[in-house]
C-alpha cells in the first residue's frame, strides 16, 4: 500500500519538536491521524516502541497497518484494530478493545509472533466538531494471558508453554520475572530484569529469593505487596514506582512501572507470582529536570514580574501564566480570552498593537510596547515579544511569548526626556538674558553711566551665577552615574554656612524673608561645598515653591549625637502619595501648581546622596496647601 498522506498544517503541533519530546514520556501509545484509510503515525512514545517491536524511525509518519500487517492466514487481529477505529470516527467517543490476537513481525525470531493486546482509542476533534486525530493507548498482555493457557493447559502442555514463554520474553525489552508463592523464590527471570538487578544472569539468580537478592525490597513494603497479589488474586498495576537498592554498588533509587499477576495451577489455586516490570528512570528524571526547570522559569516569572503566554493562531485561545493574570488585574483567573485581553489595550495604542501583530505574522517577531487600563483603572506600561511558530506551508500556527511591567522604566524614561526638555529651557534662559545684555553694551548707550554698568554688570553675574550652578548639578549628576563622587571633608562651622546661604539671598527675595537663629553647635566633619549646595537646594525649593511669599525658617539644633538640619516653607505643599519618590531621579510631581515652578528634578536626588555619604539622612514633612519641611541629619562623630 502506497503512503498517501499528505501535509496538514494541523499535523504541526503533533510533529513538532516539542510535543514529539513530550510524548515520547507519555503513557499513552500513539498519535494516528483520522485519514482513512491510512491511519498515519504522527507521534509514538518510548514504551509504545518497546513492545511494538519496531524502531522509532519505522513507525513515525507511516501508516499503521502497513506497519503491522498481521498474520495473513488470520487477520483477524487487524480487522478488530479497524473496526475500532472506524467505531471512533463514527460514534466520537473512546472505544475500548480488550484482549485480542495481533501478530507481529519479530526480527530476532524472523518470523510473526502471535501476541496478545489490549487497548483504547480516544478522539481528538478539529473545530468542526469531527475526529482528526486518535491518541490509542496500548498494552502487551501476552505474558498474562499465557499463564491463564497455562493454568488451564494439561500437566503434558505445562513444560511446552513454560518454554514458548521463556523463548517469547527471554530476549524482551520488558523485565519479567516468576516467584513462588511462600518465599518468593525466582523460577524464571528473563534477561531484562536481570540487567535491571545487576546481580547476575538468568541463570545464576534462579533459585534465590528475590527479598534476599535485593533486601531492600523487603524494606521498602514490596513483599506485603507481594502477598497481598497471592493472598487475595487480585493484580497489582503502579507507574513510576520508586525502588531503592545496590544496582552498581551505591544504593541509588530506580523507578519502574510495575504489574503483579497471581499465577494459576492445573488446580486453578495460585501457585505464585509474575512480575513484569519496566525501568522508566530516565523518564522520570528527564520529567523532573523539566519540572524542576520549569518551576525555575515560573519562580524567576513571578520573581521578576514576567508573564508567558502561548496563542493559537487558528483558534485564538489563549495559555497564559499566572504572572501575566496579575499583571493584567485578574490574580488567579485563568480563563482570560484574547480578545478580553487585547480590549485592556489604551485606546491610543491600539492601533499601534495591531500593526505590531500584522507584522508578526509575516515577520515572525512580535514586539511592541503599550499601555494597559487594569480593571482599577490604572495604567500600566507593558513590553510584550513573541515569535510565530509556522507550518511547512508558512501559515501562522502558534504565537509563544511574554510580557513585562515596564511602567518604572518609563515613567523613568519620560522623567528623562522632560528633564533634557526642562534643563534645555533652564540653560536657554540665562544665555538668552546675557545676550541682550551684551547687545545693549554693544550699542554704547549709557556705558558712561556708572550706576548703570554697574546693574548691567550685577545682572550679567547673577545669570552666570545661575548657568554655573546648573552646570555643576550636571557634573554632579554624572558623578554620581558613574559612582566617582569624592568627599572632601574638614571641620566646618554649620550656622556659618547656613548664614553665609541666607545672605545670598536676602537682596534677591524680598519676598521671602529668611528666619534663622543660630544655636551652639560643634564642629561638623563634612564637605563643606557639598553640605553648602544642600542648604542652598533646600532654601531655592522653599522660596520657589512659596509663589505667595511668606518666611522660610531654617533651624539647626543638636539631636544627641547627631545635627539636625531643617528648612520649613509656607508654601503649596506636597501630597504624601510624592513624599516617597521625590528624592528619586528625575522626579517631578505632576500638579499643575508643582509643574509651573522651574527645576528639573535632579536637586533633591544630588541633596539624598550627598547625605547618604555623609552617614545622614534626608526627609520630609509636607501638607497640601499649609506647607513643606525638608529636614537631614549630620552624625558628630568624625569617623
Amino acid at each position: 500500500m502506497n503512503n498517501a498522506y499528505s501535509e496538514d498544517p494541523d499535523d504541526s503541533l503533533y510533529k513538532g519538536v516539542m510535543f514529539q519530546s513530550f510524548f515520547k514520556d507519555a503513557p499513552q501509545s500513539v498519535v494516528i491521524k483520522a485519514n482513512v484509510p491510512h491511519f498515519t503515525i504522527l507521534a509514538v512514545s518510548d514504551r509504545f516502541v518497546d513492545i511494538s517491536l519496531k524502531s522509532r524511525a519505522e513507525l513515525l509518519g507511516k501508516n499503521l497497518f502497513d506497519v503491522f500487517p498481521d498474520n495473513t492466514k488470520d487477520p483477524s487481529g487487524k480487522e478488530r484494530a479497524l473496526t475500532a477505529l472506524m467505531e471512533v470516527m463514527k460514534t466520537k467517543k473512546k472505544v475500548e478493545l480488550p484482549i485480542y490476537k495481533y501478530d507481529i513481525y519479530s526480527s530476532d525470531t524472523g518470523k510473526m509472533e502471535p501476541l496478545y493486546w489490549s487497548n483504547s482509542n480516544q478522539p481528538v476533534f478539529n473545530e468542526a466538531g469531527e475526529v482528526s486525530y486518535i491518541i490509542n493507548t496500548t498494552m502487551n498482555v501476552t505474558a498474562q494471558v499465557m499463564l491463564k493457557e497455562m493454568a488451564d493447559s494439561s500437566e503434558e502442555n505445562l513444560v511446552l508453554q513454560k518454554q514458548r514463554l521463556n523463548k517469547m520474553f527471554l530476549k524482551a525489552p520488558m523485565g519479567m520475572a516468576l516467584y513462588s508463592k511462600g518465599d518468593f523464590i525466582i523460577e524464571y527471570a528473563n534477561e531484562a530484569i536481570c540487567k535491571m538487578w545487576n546481580k547476575g544472569s538468568p541463570e545464576e539468580v534462579l533459585g534465590h529469593s528475590i527479598f534476599e537478592l535485593i533486601p531492600s525490597l523487603k524494606e521498602a513494603g514490596y513483599k506485603e505487596i507481594y502477598e497481598e497479589v497471592v493472598n487475595t488474586g487480585k493484580a497489582y498495576l503502579t507507574k513510576e514506582s520508586p525502588v531503592t537498592y545496590d544496582r552498581n554498588g551505591v544504593m541509588e533509587t530506580y523507578y519502574f512501572d510495575l504489574n503483579l499477576e497471581p499465577v494459576y495451577g492445573l488446580k486453578k489455586e495460585i501457585t505464585g507470582l509474575l512480575s513484569l516490570a519496566n525501568e522508566v528512570t530516565e523518564q522520570v528524571a528527564t520529567r523532573k529536570t523539566i519540572e524542576n526547570a520549569e518551576e525555575r522559569l515560573r519562580l524567576a516569572s513571578e520573581a521578576t514580574g514576567i508573564g508567558s503566554w502561548d496563542l493559537n493562531l487558528q483558534t485564538r485561545e489563549i495559555v497564559y501564566s499566572s504572572s501575566l493574570a496579575d499583571l493584567f488585574g485578574y490574580p488567579g483567573v485563568t480563563d482570560l480570552t484574547h480578545e478580553q485581553l487585547r480590549a485592556m489595550i489604551h485606546p491610543e495604542d491600539t492601533g499601534a498593537v495591531e500593526l505590531a501583530f500584522q507584522t508578526a505574522l509575516i515577520s515572525g517577531k512580535y514586539n511592541y510596547q503599550a499601555r494597559i487600563v487594569r480593571p482599577d483603572k490604572i495604567i500600566y506600561w507593558v513590553k510584550v515579544m513573541g515569535k510565530v511558530l509556522f507550518s511547512k506551508e508558512g501559515t501562522p500556527l502558534r504565537m509563544l511569548g511574554t510580557v513585562m511591567d515596564i511602567t518604572e522604566s518609563k515613567h523613568e524614561e519620560i522623567q528623562k526626556n522632560d528633564f533634557i526638555a526642562i534643563a534645555s529651557h533652564e540653560l536657554k534662559t540665562p544665555l538668552t538674558s546675557l545676550k541682550g545684555y551684551a547687545q545693549l553694551l554693544k550699542t554704547g548707550k549709557g556705558v558712561s553711566d556708572p550706576a548703570f554698568v554697574s546693574s548691567i554688570g550685577t545682572r550679567i553675574e547673577g545669570q552666570i551665577n545661575k548657568m554655573t550652578k546648573l552646570v555643576y548639578s550636571f557634573l554632579d549628576l554624572s558623578r554620581i552615574e558613574s559612582n566617582k563622587t569624592e568627599l572632601i571633608k574638614e571641620l566646618i562651622d554649620l550656622n556659618q554656612i547656613i548664614r553665609d546661604v541666607a545672605a545670598d539671598y536676602l537682596f534677591q527675595e524680598r519676598n521671602h524673608p529668611i528666619s534663622f537663629e543660630p544655636q551652639e553647635l560643634p564642629l561638623i566633619f563634612a564637605d563643606r561645598h557639598k553640605i553648602t549646595q544642600v542648604i542652598d537646594n533646600l532654601i531655592s525649593n522653599a522660596i520657589k515653591y512659596s509663589p505667595q511669599g511668606g518666611t522660610v525658617l531654617v533651624t539647626a539644633v543638636l539631636q544627641k549625637e547627631q545635627v539636625l538640619v531643617s528648612v520649613e516653607d509656607h508654601g503649596i505643599g506636597i501630597d504624601n502619595n510624592h513624599t516617597q519618590k521625590i528624592f528619586d531621579r528625575f522626579y517631578r510631581i505632576d500638579d499643575l501648581q508643582v509643574k509651573n515652578a522651574s527645576g528639573f528634578g535632579i536637586g533633591l536626588y544630588l541633596c539624598a546622596d550627598i547625605i547618604a555619604r555623609h552617614n545622614g539622612k534626608i526627609g520630609l514633612k509636607s501638607e497640601p496647601g499649609v506647607g513643606s519641611n525638608f529636614y537631614f541629619t549630620l552624625p558628630l562623630s568624625i569617623n
